[in-house]
């Protein structure tokens, strides 16, 4: 297959997307990593910071990168999807501020190793807008930030944005407030997973691509070429744990799709006020998220789409859908209207039972997993890969004692078709429901919210 298909990302990363060899005979070594995304990637990376002696493999079905790493909307963002369960929990709320805090550092800690490993991934730490463009989601995106700010994140952390200040910041149509998250940076996502895969090959960590693993068991990963034992066994799949026998329902694939438009003149630039590479989205229920990219173009996404048996799916030009992702990006800037779309492509990512993502060691065993960002890899994997380093090694640090790190529910399991598509088509048709009659100020907006909530809280 052509790489450079999958994504305006992979079109414009420099460098060959030739595959690596694919791994051939039985093999040995201390320390086996199965996926080559951002959690395989820096789990190596760490564990060879921390002990360089050790022999470290990386097994990657298709390259490195290939998957929601190579592909996602390029927000390295101090957000961790699910950390409100914490935060709201009073006997967890100490450690899930804990959580968050590392969460922040670990976004400025991505663009250190960046700068440190001449990884050219277009870190720009400008932040990102969580926008209201409607009465309705003012009020929540208040309430929001009186939460954030009684919790003790201060102002550093987020800060709002009113009417006029948002105006004059980016020029979103509509805008009627903010709250500014510093600690988010714009990123090319593929730029960092293929530079960080070459800087973990030039410590002495073996990638093996093209290498679909087919059984996984304590001290041995098979393939269909051959096995590696290994003291040590990681899996950092993602969405596509489904591809692995015994794995199907610890993580499902959830699809988002996203656009990027040709690059803007700096008429076009001017007109919408982007003088900053500012992540944005407003909190429409069905996420939407953009953001500048380093050529001056704007890459878009929305819409998250779950197929029957955990599907994973691959998606032509002319898919509906994408229209509908292009037109709600001009919803934000409409003088954009009548731009090229250049590109359009979808990607899965993983996506827990508890819809919270968690780092998992067994030390007896010596068997690991991490996973579950549920689109907010990108930061999440950088701090899992640390953690999993730390838990590997035996060490003993801030990041091992916080919630995620094998949570009480890590085995809870997805439910069986078709009950799984079922839930997931009700929640999503639900949550749609309920933003459509929010933007029409319909009196069932507020039943809406409230049914959503106690069906799927």
């Amino acid at each position: 297959m052509s790489y450079r298909n999958l994504s305006y990302w992979h079109e414009s990363v420099p460098g060959s997307l030739e595959p690596r060899e694919s791994m051939g005979g039985d093999r040995r070594t201390d320390i086996v990593i199965v996926g080559a995304g951002y959690t395989g990637l820096w789990t190596a990376y760490y564990l060879k910071q921390r002990d360089p002696s050790l022999q470290i493999s990386i097994l990657e079905a298709n390259i490195a990168g290939f998957g929601a790493s190579g592909r996602n909307g390029g927000w390295c963002s101090g957000y961790l999807s699910g950390i409100d369960h914490w935060l709201n929990d009073p006997s967890q709320r100490e450690s899930g501020i804990r959580l968050q805090r590392l969460m922040f550092k670990t976004v400025a800690d991505i663009g250190r190793v960046a700068e440190k490993e001449s990884i050219d991934c277009h870190f720009d730490l400008s932040g990102a807008l969580e926008v209201a463009v409607i009465p309705a989601q003012l009020m929540r995106l208040q309430q929001e930030l009186d939460h954030l700010h009684a919790l003790g994140f201060g102002t550093d952390d987020y800060r709002w944005l009113d009417r006029d200040e948002m105006q004059s910041t980016l020029g979103i149509d509509r805008a009627m407030a903010a709250i500014h998250m510093k600690h988010c940076a714009a990123i090319h996502p593929s730029r960092l997973a293929r530079g960080l895969a070459e800087t973990v090959e030039s410590l002495g960590v073996r990638i093996y691509e093209n290498s679909a693993v087919t059984a996984i068991r304590a001290g041995q990963v098979r393939t269909a070429n051959g096995t590696i034992k290994a003291e040590t066994v990681l899996v950092a799949t993602e969405g596509y744990s489904g591809t692995v026998a015994g794995r199907e329902r610890c993580l499902i694939p959830v699809h988002s799709m996203m656009v990027a438009t040709e690059p803007l003149s700096d008429r076009q630039i001017e007109g919408i006020g982007y003088q900053q590479r500012f992540c944005f989205g407003n909190i429409d229920r069905l996420v939407t998220y953009g953001q500048l990219t380093a050529d001056r173009r704007i890459a878009f996404g929305c819409r998250g789409t779950y197929h029957f048996g955990s599907g994973i799916r691959s998606f032509s030009k002319d898919d509906p859908e994408f229209k509908q992702v292009a037109d709600t990006l001009l919803r934000f800037f409409p003088s954009l209207n009548g731009i090229r779309f250049t590109h359009s492509w979808g990607g899965a990512m993983g996506v827990s039972r508890t819809l919270r993502p968690s780092v998992n060691f067994d030390r007896e065993a010596r068997f690991g997993w991490a996973g579950g960002y549920f689109g907010n890899g990108v930061g999440a994997a950088h701090l899992a890969g640390q953690t999993m380093a730390d838990l590997v090694l035996g060490h003993d640090s801030d990041r091992t004692h916080t919630p995620w790190v094998n949570p009480a529910d890590r085995g809870r399991k997805w439910e069986p078709e078709p009950f799984r598509w079922l839930g997931i088509k009700s929640r999503a048709k639900l949550m749609q429901w309920t933003d459509d009659a929010e933007y029409r100020s319909s009196p069932l907006s507020p039943v809406l919210g409230k049914t959503l909530e106690r069906l799927f809280p």
